[in-house]
């Protein structure tokens, strides 16, 4: 069935969830695809979980998950003809990640005699030898502030390299494939299969589109409370976004607070090709679950200047860890000392085997979950302890971990009475091999690139003799659309977790912050953002405090800094860095909560 493109009042795009392969309901998927949607569109990637998937080729969530949901999709194509793009598959966008969910797909149509399903792969991994002759060419700079230069050695080492590509690939696919009906993209810009669609579609303008994909590709996680399924109504000079679980809604502030997720600034958002201007944009509230979102713009870079970037990973040794807890008080008593006389006596030991190694204690309940940004180094009643010991080989892990715990748990110190063992640990082995140590070294934007060729892409028919006897669903849920019943949301009382109280006339920033949150901005950037429940209080906050950026159409502070450790890399104490911003709950502010 052809699906040429042609002029359209408005388009239907249906997000079931905000990483492919965690799950949707089944029920809000088959109505709302029933209820008539323009396409599917769903990313699968991800640099928030380290780089154990760019450097290992493992996929983000395991291949069964994925395929539940590639299967459904398919099933979706076969019943009703709707089309589903995809982003980034199996959390990198490697290339053997496009071709195994093709796979997965061609054999779902086999097995359950769907029709023949036309089927896209869009490559991203790069040639080494280009970035090497663009990095010869200076073409090559870090992407964000705290990314270090890119060397020779970073370009050899990465076990591969993907670019994130915007959405000329896919329009390119489509165009030349009008009848497609699934595809799977590698490594994308979140937002590109979304905006790629709407210009197919006849959509032209790409400040609309590219805001609407940066919201979607989250799904309904810009809800309150956060959902999965979302619905986002695109028109030629807006889009509204509906959440689809009756639970949830959408208010101005939480969409346009949605833009601040994970970027290093929210007005100005940098992708392929260009950048969304948001300062402008504007949020409608239409009523009590749906906003509308206008207004928005789209700056292309000029000709010839189109840039990408560049994300890989390498191994990095071998690494093995052990876990446990202290709780004897005479020993946290002394246990910086202690620790010190630890890290000696593994030096002491592993002294003349002939290679080296690194040892990471981290100290949860001391300074675990911030490590060096930690204000509070007390020592509470117990104390739990993550060993990473990281060496050339796996062997040799083993060898400084196991020497490390035995130390953990026998290791003697003044006043002791528990002279059986000190350490207490929950699973036998204690000491895990954890296998290769992937970090990331390569976060860099490329620039005069060919858009389309950096991007080849491929078509495969999944043969199917189309004899699946389809038994109609017995309805159990209404779709939302625009409207609904009023949700109450519940506001927990403030300050019950917040002690000592604040001085008289003051608060902390936590008694009237509605989102107080960190998050990682890509590897090597920590981005803080603080959103206030009403304009009273952010008036009185903008006020009396000096700012690196306060953003008005979501009522928020935002802050980003150099991370202190490479996301995911050996040591790492906080991956997601979604455990940061605890210090700003005390930062207290010269007025009172009420």
């Amino acid at each position: 069935m052809s699906r040429s493109a042609k002029s359209k009042e408005e388009l239907r795009i249906f997000t079931p969830i905000g990483q492919l392969g965690q799950g949707f309901n089944d029920d809000i998927f088959w109505e709302t695809v029933e209820s008539g949607v323009d396409a599917i569109i769903a990313d699968g990637g991800s640099t928030d979980s380290g780089p154990g998937r760019l450097g290992l080729g493992l996929p983000n969530v395991p291949w069964s998950r994925l395929a539940r949901d590639l299967e459904t999709f398919a099933k979706a194509a076969h019943l009703y003809h709707v089309p589903a793009l995809i982003g980034s598959i199996g959390g990198d966008g490697e290339n053997a990640h496009v071709d195994t969910a093709a796979e997965i797909i061609a054999a779902a149509v086999k097995k359950n005699g769907y029709r023949p399903l036309k089927i896209i792969k869009i490559y991203a991994e790069i040639p080494k030898d280009l970035v090497r002759q663009k990095l010869d060419n200076g073409l090559i700079g870090p992407c964000g502030g705290g990314v270090p230069g890119l060397t020779e050695d970073d370009i050899a080492s990465s076990t591969r390299i993907v670019a994130q590509m915007g959405l000329e690939p896919y329009l390119k696919a489509m165009r030349e494939n009008p009848d497609f009906d699934i595809i799977i993209g590698g490594r994308s810009y979140d937002p590109a299969p979304y905006a790629a669609l709407c210009v197919y579609k006849g959509f032209e303008d790409l400040g609309v589109n590219y805001a609407m994909g940066k919201i979607m590709e989250c799904g309904a996680q810009c809800s309150i409370p956060k959902s999965k399924e979302g619905l986002a109504i695109l028109r030629k000079d807006s889009f509204d976004m509906i959440p689809l679980d009756p639970k949830s809604k959408c208010t101005t502030v939480s969409v346009a607070s949605h833009f601040l997720y994970e970027k290093t600034r929210p007005d100005i958002l940098h992708g392929p090709g260009g950048a969304l201007h948001l300062d402008q944009t504007t949020y409608e509230q239409l009523d009590d679950r749906s906003v509308r979102v206008r207004n928005a713009k789209f700056v292309p870079e000029p000709e010839g200047e189109y840039t990408v970037k560049l994300e890989g990973a390498k191994v990095n040794g071998y690494h093995t860890i052990f876990l446990g807890a202290l709780r004897d008080p005479i020993l946290l008593q002394q246990f910086d000392s202690w620790i010190e006389r630890i890290r000696a006596y593994v030096d002491e030991r592993m002294d003349g085997l002939g290679f080296e190694y690194d040892l990471k204690i981290h100290r949860y309940g001391v300074d675990g979950v911030m490590g060096p940004l930690e204000p509070d180094h007390s020592v509470g009643k117990e104390v739990f302890i993550a060993g990473q010991a990281r060496a050339p080989t796996q062997d040799q892990a083993d060898q400084v971990a196991g020497m490390a715990k035995f130390a953990f748990t026998h290791a003697p110190y003044p006043g002791q009475l528990a002279t059986a063992g000190n350490f207490a640990w929950p699973f036998t082995p204690c000491e895990i091999p954890m296998g290769p140590l992937p970090e990331f070294c390569v976060y860099h934007i490329m620039r005069k690139v060919d858009p389309i060729a950096l991007f080849p892409f491929s078509v495969i028919d999944a043969h199917g003799d189309n004899t699946y006897v389809h038994q109609p669903r017995v309805p159990k849920l209404a779709v939302v659309k625009a409207g609904g019943t009023k949700i109450k949301t519940l506001q927990p009382p403030r300050n019950y977790w917040l002690t000592p109280e604040p001085a008289a006339g003051t608060c902390y920033l936590a008694d009237v912050a509605s989102v107080l949150r960190s998050k990682n901005s890509g590897p090597y950037e920590l981005t803080f953002d603080v959103m206030f429940p009403n304009q009273e209080i952010y008036d009185r906050v903008k006020k009396d405090v000096i700012a690196s950026l306060f953003f008005d159409q979501a009522m928020a502070y935002k802050a980003t800094i150099a991370r202190p450790a490479v996301s995911g890399g050996f040591g790492e104490i906080d991956t997601h860095g979604s455990q940061q911003h605890i210090p700003l709950m005390y930062l207290t502010l010269p007025f009172g909560r009420d």
